[in-house]
């Protein structure tokens, strides 16, 4: 009955699937896009909101057109930032576009990873990696988004720990300030100096990468097993829960571990592990819910039915003729019931009738084969 009932819905999307795909992925670029200039505040806002919607108009028919627009806008207001930040921009960007445009939902669900963390949502990032991407690709991606947040947040002037970062949304004045008039060895030293303070920190922000590359390989692995398409969406809710709390686990058991590299910030975020509980909670609920769905809608449409078809349809006249009806029938011409009942008793008798193997003779005990004699019927082949 339900599948009847959105027989409509889901027929449309299978029709136009590659198409509704592309298009939500341009839009989820152009929102990027279009957050990022409105944060930097370069062009006019309707300026903005034009190249907002002609990237998103672009990447549904012509993706790597889109990207480059989105570099050339973006380029502009980095420039007027710091000359060797728009350089290396560039120089990433040029590198990255076969990838880009190959992955560019990946890339997407990068890019907007700090505007996930501003409301808490960025755990989100690795665990719909692993199981829209796989195991290898989904490490990746969980590898890359922690690291482009991480980089932002230090750009920024931010703390650049996971728990510091959740909550918050990187300032573009910050940005500005901090890169304004540093030169090209300033600028490298600013953008590594969050990273590598001490050793503890460094070991520190690296296996917090690797947490969240092993939360996305692990529901990545286990994503395409018989057992999770069977059982689905319980077994998408272990999944999910799974790979939660291994970034549970890393973001709260680590500054205990390595506590020489937890700062303020960081153990204010720990008396208070609201946070962490509420990504944990939106893992598992909004994680489950939209791979449950994208799983459903990859299904065969439902076949339509004809109701009055399926009246006319009667497979046992016998059984289902009752009432008055009944009386108006004409009966059927049949065998007598003592045959009927004797021949089911006879039938049901073999049935029952245990059965003896029958023992097969060995190679050995069959007689050797020997030509026929005066056959007839021989047809006698002479070839030169």
């Amino acid at each position: 009955m339900i599948a009847r009932a959105f027989r409509g819905p889901h027929n449309l999307y299978r029709r136009y699937q590659a198409l509704l795909e592309s298009t939500a992925t341009a839009a989820g670029l152009a929102a990027v896009v279009t957050l990022a200039l409105l944060n930097m505040a370069v062009y006019p806002v309707n300026w903005v909101l034009v190249l907002g919607t002609g990237i998103a108009v672009l990447g549904i028919r012509w993706p790597l057109l889109a990207y480059i627009v989105a570099v050339a806008v973006l380029v502009y207001p980095i420039f007027i930032i710091n000359f060797y930040l728009a350089v290396l921009f560039l120089g990433i960007s040029a590198l990255s576009q076969r990838a880009f445009v190959h992955y560019m939902g990946a890339a997407v669900l990068i890019l907007g990873t700090p505007i996930l963390a501003e409301y808490h949502l960025h755990w989100l990032v690795p665990i719909l990696a692993g199981l829209w991407w796989g195991g290898a690709t989904g490490a990746w991606i969980g590898v890359l988004a922690a690291m482009w947040g991480k980089i932002l947040g230090g750009m920024a002037g931010m703390n650049i720990d996971w728990l510091a970062l959740a909550g918050h949304a990187p300032d573009a004045e910050a940005i500005v300030t901090r890169f304004a008039e540093a030169n090209s060895l300033q600028t490298l030293l600013l953008l590594v100096e969050p990273f590598a303070a001490t050793s503890g920190v460094i070991l520190y922000n690296l296996l917090q990468v690797i947490g969240w590359a092993v939360a996305a390989g692990f529901v990545g692995e286990l994503a395409g097993r018989k057992w999770v398409k069977y059982r689905a969406p319980w077994s998408i809710l272990v999944l999910t829960a799974g790979g939660g709390l291994i970034l549970l686990a890393t973001h709260l058991g680590l500054p205990y571990w390595l506590n020489e590299a937890v700062t303020e910030a960081t153990l204010a975020a720990l008396k208070d592990p609201t946070g962490p509980l509420f990504s944990l909670i939106v893992v598992i609920i909004v994680g489950t819910t939209v791979h449950s769905l994208r799983e459903t809608l990859e299904l065969p449409v439902a076949p339509q039915q004809d109701f009055s078809a399926m009246r006319r349809y009667q497979p046992d006249k016998q059984l289902s003729e009752s009432g008055p009806i009944k009386l108006f029938r004409r009966a059927t011409r049949s065998a007598s019931p003592e045959s009927a009942r004797s021949a089911e008793t006879a039938d049901l008798n073999a049935f029952d009738r245990p059965r003896r193997p029958v023992r097969v003779p060995l190679t050995s005990e069959l007689p050797e084969w020997e030509p026929p004699r005066d056959d007839p019927g021989l047809i006698q082949l002479e070839i030169d």
